[in-house]
Formats: structure tokens, sequence, C-alpha cells
């Protein structure tokens, strides 16, 4: 499955991603409050419900370094997105099935804010999950420059 994914064209992985499970709004609720930021315009939402009987998969911190690729902050974090994918995909689950991640960011500045916001949006749609971003002064490898963790719903 994992050379599969790592071969795959960009287009054809998310169609393989919208058809490995059934669509998690009947395990999983978006909660924003009317008087907090509408925080979906950057990516994340204020809160998510996981309902009772999901059943949920926590996935450990995936980076994009390459032996053989760009290692700039925008490359990584594309990699660490598509490993992120693999992960759910080999679990059953989506992007969409996602209620909570974690951002660990290197050097943090607005230009790597804005690629963020960007990229969630365009990897978890317009229902977002719960996010925080912890800007770090250096992750496990002098050459990481970013991660994400994850926890989603894996349906059958």
């Amino acid at each position: 499955m994992y050379t599969l994914l790592k071969t795959t064209p960009p287009l054809l992985l998310a169609a393989l991603l919208l058809a490995t499970a059934a669509h998690a709004g009947e395990y999983r609720k978006v909660v924003n409050p009317d008087h907090l930021s509408d925080t979906t315009q950057y990516g994340y939402s204020q809160g998510t419900i996981v309902m009772p009987g999901a059943r949920t998969i926590y996935v450990a911190g995936q980076i994009g370094i390459s032996d053989t690729g760009p290692n700039d902050f925008q490359s990584q974090v594309d990699r660490s997105f598509e490993n992120l994918a693999a992960v759910l995909v080999a679990a059953n689950s989506r992007p969409t099935n996602v209620v909570k991640i974690t951002l660990l960011v290197k050097g943090m500045d607005e230009e790597k804010l804005a690629y963020l916001v960007k990229k969630r949006r365009a990897f978890f749609g317009s229902e977002p999950p719960a996010s925080t971003l912890i800007p770090v002064p250096e992750l496990a490898l002098p050459t990481i420059n970013f991660e994400i963790d994850a926890i989603a719903i894996v349906t059958e």
C-alpha cells in the first residue's frame, strides 16, 4: 500500500482518499461558536466532537525531509501532508475524518503561516479539524522544518 501511495499522482491519490471510507459526518461534528472568530477561513475549527462509537487513530508526527528532492519549508510541508494521507488511507480513514492536528514549525514567520493556511484548507476542506500550531526552535534533526500529527476517525 505504501508503494502505491508513493507512486500515485496527487489527483489520483485524492480520489483514492475519497473512496476509502464512508463520510465521517455521522461520527464527527465541527464546533465554531458564533462569538469566536471564524477560523475555518484559516483551515481549522475551534473544536471537533467525536460521537460515541467512533474508532480513532492517533497518527505520529509526520515529517517530509527527502534524500532526493528539495527540502525547503513548502516541500517538507507537502510531503508531510502526503505522509499523513498515506497513514490515513492505511487505517481506512481520510482527511475529512481528522478531528485534531498539531503543527510544529521551525522558524515560524508570516510566509510559512500563509502557506500552512493554504495547505490546511486544501487538504481538509470546508469542515477542518481543530488545530494547534506550535513554533519551535528545533525538531528531531536539524534538517526538519515541519512536523504534523493527527487524531482521526476510522470508518469501516
